[in-house]
């Protein structure tokens, strides 16, 4: 019976210290907000499986989410900075949005193009509209985890 007990502690500290070690932090420095105030959303997806140029958004695992204000001294900033903790180790990818009118929704043309600032992990091309993950992706790491995102706007035509 004590024999069991033991194994039983060992194993659970074991359990702990081995769950501890797959959780990563990760700094955001996002700018391009133009000093404009909102509501900052920010969704962070991980890759289940193989990471490939047929992998679309809905294939990822969500795994944290997180809304900011940006608020008149914020938006003075060059850049709004969070620290986001306990996140899995492994592929990653984040996509966010500034909701300007605080709706909690990404507002978009009738064309599909959104009309409040968006950004993605590694600043992919947005010619041809949203990203695909790979694109998105970068490897989440036990350590030193910061990722620069540039939000951007659409353009209204004059």
């Amino acid at each position: 019976m004590l024999k069991n007990k033991y194994f039983l502690v060992g194993f659970l500290w074991a359990f702990l210290n081995t769950s501890c070690a797959f959780a990563a932090s990760l700094t955001l420095d996002i700018e391009g907000h133009d000093k404009k105030t909102g509501q900052l959303h920010i969704a962070v997806y991980q890759v289940k499986g193989a990471l490939t140029d047929k992998l679309k958004w809905d294939d990822l695992e969500l795994v944290h989410k997180l809304t900011e204000l940006v608020d008149a001294d914020q938006a003075q900033q060059p850049k709004v900075k969070l620290a986001i903790n306990d996140l899995p180790i492994g592929f990653t990818c984040i996509r966010l949005y500034l909701d300007l009118n605080n709706n909690q929704l990404l507002e978009r043309s009738s064309m599909g193009i959104p009309l409040e600032p968006v950004g993605f992990s590694n600043n992919p091309s947005l010619f041809k509209g949203e990203p695909i993950p790979l694109d998105s992706c970068f490897l989440l790491q036990q350590s030193s985890n910061i990722q620069n995102i540039k939000l951007k706007h659409h353009k209204k035509r004059k």
